[in-house]
């Protein structure tokens, strides 16, 4: 297959498997956040939490953070499928291998199709690959680790590294922190002068995926590129509801999550 029928056929695969619960993000100014999706007033450019981040930790933070879909989360009586998903992949006992797959897969596309996306904003394409540890599941166990092991370029062992919890990790779930987690030394080599791309699955607050992406600059990271499959709405919250059925339309593997409307994959 060629280059773009690999890429066609991921879109028409996951538009089946995902089509109907998952809808992309958007990034729009005065209407959602620069940096994590979410609602915004008219005027601005990002939300009171993320201005806080960028006010306090500056160009420590990701250079440019990518979430794919949004997930309806506090849906009342029964749970959307998007939060489903989400959740049941990880299941500690009993994961849901279709959701597990489901989720590999919108890596897999994004990083298969959008890498030249993210050549274009950040100079060049990653050089290493991590992810946000837990923990409860702190190691290359972790389920996150699988969805970062479906990266589609750069992604050997040797472009690997696994981040350690830090002495802050249960201090505040909520509050970007230098101390949550820690690069050990033997993968430093992987961080220092490198452009890491940093996987998780749900971003709420960005409060952990931002620390993480702190630790890496702190220990020399170039640059960091956060990829998050899903960006946590409420339901319950009127602003997030708003927003959340505005979006309509299937998720499309090749809506991109880092130049938008000037990307040229379209």
């Amino acid at each position: 297959m060629t280059d773009e029928e690999i890429r066609t056929e991921l879109r028409r695969q996951l538009t089946r498997r995902v089509g109907g619960f998952f809808h992309n993000t958007r990034k729009i100014h005065g209407v959602t956040c620069l940096v994590c999706a979410g609602p915004v007033s008219s005027n601005e450019d990002v939300c009171s939490r993320c201005a806080g981040h960028r006010a306090e930790f500056g160009d420590r933070l990701a250079d440019r953070v990518l979430l794919l879909t949004y997930v309806r989360g506090q849906q009342p009586r029964t749970q959307h499928q998007s939060a489903h998903t989400v959740r049941a992949y990880k299941w500690p006992w009993s994961p849901v291998e279709r959701c597990l797959n489901d989720l590999r897969l919108m890596v897999l596309a994004a990083t298969r199709i959008h890498a030249r996306c993210v050549a274009e904003s950040a100079g060049r394409i990653w050089d290493s690959v991590t992810f946000v540890p837990s923990r409860n599941r702190p190691g290359a166990e972790h389920p996150v680790a699988e969805l970062a092991r479906h990266v589609a370029f750069r992604n050997r062992s040797e472009n690997r590294l696994v981040l350690e919890i830090g002495p802050g990790f249960d201090a505040s779930e909520r509050v970007v922190r230098t101390d949550q987690f820690v690069v050990p030394d033997g993968y430093r080599e992987r961080v220092m002068g490198k452009h890491v791309l940093l996987v998780d699955d749900t971003w709420t607050s960005g409060a952990k995926m931002q620390s993480a992406a702190v630790a890496l600059s702190d220990a020399g990271a170039e640059q960091v590129t956060a990829l998050c499959v899903a960006r946590w709405c409420r339901h319950d919250w009127p602003d997030h509801r708003e927003l959340l059925d505005s979006c309509a339309e299937p998720y499309d593997a090749f809506g991109c999550p880092v130049l938008g409307e000037g990307c040229s994959v379209r």
